[in-house]
């Protein structure tokens, strides 16, 4: 969610007056470790029995980076959202996914080493994958939402600084 949240960002501040050229004075400060964080997540699902661990330790990485680079806007909703994920996943043993969401959806459950089902003994689960978003049929947690909304307003804001 937070390269789908950059990317919005990126082009609706484009679309509102902003300049690519804001973005030659910007510097993120640990950028290798947003980066590697970013790729755990993206092959964790296809890593088997490691799955969760790489989803884990990218969730740590993102949150980290986002506190190193705090005075940046935006970031602290970047490591809020990240923490809320990883909490819910490490309380589970994965993270839980609504069964009820699942069904609206038509999706399969996930069969990928990091998804769990929500069920009466999941802890935390208002933190799960419950959020169904019709327009993109895809199920989302509160820490997704807040990510993305803090890459869309990281992304949003630099470009609109004048």
């Amino acid at each position: 969610m937070l390269v789908s949240g950059l990317v919005a960002g990126l082009i609706l501040g484009l679309a509102a007056g902003g300049h690519w050229r804001n973005l030659q004075g910007f510097e993120l400060k640990l950028w290798p470790g947003l980066f590697a964080g970013v790729v755990a997540r993206a092959v964790a699902p296809f890593v088997g029995g490691l799955a969760l661990v790489m989803s884990l330790a990218g969730l740590v990485l993102v949150a980290l980076v986002a506190v190193a680079n705090r005075a940046l806007p935006g970031t602290w909703l970047i490591a809020l959202g990240s923490s809320l994920n990883a909490v819910v996943t490490f309380a589970n043993a994965g993270m839980p996914v609504d069964p009820g969401a699942l069904a609206a959806s038509g999706k399969p459950a996930p069969l990928d080493g990091l998804h769990v089902m929500l069920g009466p003994d999941t802890r935390l689960p208002f933190l799960a994958d419950v959020l169904l978003a019709p327009v993109v049929n895809n199920i989302y947690s509160v820490g997704d939402v807040v990510l993305a909304i803090g890459g869309f307003w990281m992304a949003f804001r630099i470009l609109k600084h004048r």
